[in-house]
C-alpha cells in the first residue's frame, strides 16, 4: 500500500503519488515518498524493526525485509527517476535512480502516522549531471552510473568561496610601482638660545588614592574540550591541519568542512567559524555536528539562550544516541 501522504519527521516534505509495478514483500507494510525543493525523503514503514545501510551512492541494503517493487517517479520528481528494491541475502537492495547529483544522503529512524519508520534523506545540488560536471571537475569524479535525460535546469547560483588562493592576494597588487624612499626634513636653526628661569613651585602634599582589588580573572572558555566531550572529536593542529587540506582538495567535502569550522572557533575565529558551519546547514540541514558547533560559539559569547536552541536543532536532526545523551546534559547545565 502507497499512502499519498506528506511525510514529517524534522521537515515539511510534498508527497509523491507513485504506481507499485511489484508488490512489497514480508515485512514491508508500506512506502512513502516526498519531496521538497533539493531534498528528497523515502520512509519504509516494516511489521517489525527495519535495519537500514549505506552500500554506495542511491544504494542501500534493508536488513532482514524481503521486498520486490520497482517506483517510476520520472513524472513526479526533479531529483529523482524512481528507485527499485531487490531480493538479496538476508534482506532487499534499494537503489535510487537520481536525475540530480547527489550531494549527501543519510538514514535515520522517523515517525510516520504514528508508526515508526526508518527514513532516507537525499539532498542534490541545484543542477543536473552535465552541469555540474562543467561547473565542477571535482563532482565529475562521483557522476552516477546511470542517469536520467537531462533536463532544463535554472543557472545555479554562485557558491560562496571558502579560500582565497595566494596568486589572487598576490595579483592585486601587480600593478603598484616600487615604494619610494623618503628623506627626512631638515631641522629648523635657531637663531639664538635663551635662558628661561624655571618657576618656583609650592610643594603639594601628596594624597594617596584608593583602588579597588582587580575583579577575579574569568575562566577561559575551553571549546576544543567541550567538542571533544560531546562530539568525541579531539581538535589537535594536526586534526585541523589534515581537515583544511582535504577541504581545498575537494570543496565539496563536508566533513572536513565541519572539522574546519570546530577548528577556526577553537582558534578563535568565532565568526568566521560561526560563518562556515551556517553554510554547511544550507546544503545539510539536519547536520547534528554543526548545530554543536555554533550552540558552543554562542555559549562561548554569553548567549545561553541560542545555544540551548542550537542545543535543540541538533536533537532534532537526530544524533546518534550516545551524543544525543551528551547534548542533553550539556542542556540542563546551561
Amino acid at each position: 500500500m502507497f499512502k499519498n501522504t506528506a511525510i514529517a519527521a524534522g521537515i515539511a516534505i510534498w508527497a509523491l503519488c507513485a504506481t507499485a509495478l511489484g508488490a512489497p514483500g514480508q515485512g514491508l507494510d508500506d512506502v512513502q515518498v516526498g519531496e521538497k525543493g533539493l531534498q528528497t525523503r523515502i520512509a519504509l514503514i516494516c511489521d517489525g524493526p527495519c535495519g537500514l545501510e549505506k552500500r554506495g551512492d542511491g544504494i542501500f541494503f534493508l536488513r532482514g525485509v524481503t521486498a520486490d517493487l520497482s517506483l517510476d517517479l520520472s513524472t513526479r520528481s526533479r531529483n529523482i527517476a524512481g528507485f527499485t528494491m531487490t531480493p538479496d541475502a538476508e534482506g532487499s537492495l534499494l537503489n535510487v535512480a537520481s536525475r540530480r547529483i547527489l550531494e549527501y544522503a543519510n538514514t535515520k529512524s522517523c515517525t510516520i502516522a504514528g508508526r515508526p519508520a526508518t527514513c532516507v534523506d537525499l539532498f542534490y545540488a541545484d543542477a543536473t549531471a552535465r552541469q555540474a560536471e562543467l561547473a565542477t571537475p571535482s563532482l565529475a569524479q562521483n557522476k552516477p552510473a546511470k542517469e536520467a535525460a537531462p533536463e532544463p535546469a535554472p543557472k545555479p547560483a554562485p557558491k560562496p568561496a571558502l579560500r582565497e588562493s595566494a596568486p589572487d592576494r598576490l595579483s592585486r597588487f601587480a600593478s603598484l610601482g616600487p615604494p619610494e624612499r623618503l628623506q627626512p626634513p631638515t631641522p629648523a636653526r635657531l637663531a639664538s638660545v635663551r635662558s628661561v628661569q624655571k618657576p618656583v613651585e609650592a610643594d603639594k602634599p601628596v594624597i594617596r588614592e584608593e583602588k579597588p582589588l582587580p575583579a577575579p580573572r574569568a575562566q577561559k572558555f575551553d571549546y576544543a574540550g567541550q567538542v571533544e566531550a560531546l562530539l568525541g572529536k579531539t581538535l589537535t593542529p594536526g586534526y585541523c591541519a589534515s581537515a583544511r587540506a582535504t577541504l581545498q582538495s575537494d570543496p565539496w567535502a563536508l566533513g572536513a568542512m565541519v572539522d574546519t569550522g570546530l577548528c577556526q572557533a577553537a582558534a578563535g575565529k568565532s565568526e568566521e567559524a560561526d560563518a562556515t558551519l551556517a553554510r554547511i546547514l544550507e546544503y545539510t540541514p539536519d547536520n547534528y555536528e554543526a548545530y554543536v558547533g555554533r550552540a558552543l560559539i554562542a555559549l562561548q559569547a554569553g548567549e545561553k539562550s541560542v545555544a540551548r536552541r542550537y542545543f535543540q536543532n541538533a536533537l532534532d536532526a537526530p544524533p546518534p544516541m550516545e551524543e544525543s545523551s551528551r547534548i542533553v546534559a550539556a542542556m540542563r547545565g546551561l
